[in-house]
């Protein structure tokens, strides 16, 4: 099964803060899965995920960091 590295803009905001963060997850598995596990222990009116790239990769290790856009 091919990898696929999907890069999402992940915003935290409450009432006093606001912050914006990329995460690369490289990953066999679909955009839907991998919002579902990023998700399911926080709370969705704080974290909002925005899918921003999805494209195929060589890379073989399913694993999450940090990504630095521009």
């Amino acid at each position: 099964k091919s990898m696929r590295k999907l890069i999402y803009k992940i915003t935290e905001e409450t009432d006093t803060s606001k912050d914006i963060l990329y995460i690369e997850f490289i990953t066999d598995r679909g955009t839907d899965w991998t919002e579902t596990q990023y998700m399911r222990n926080r709370n969705p009116m704080v974290t909002k995920m925005e899918l921003v790239s999805d494209e195929e990769t060589k890379e073989k290790e399913p694993t999450s960091r940090k990504a630095f856009m521009g």
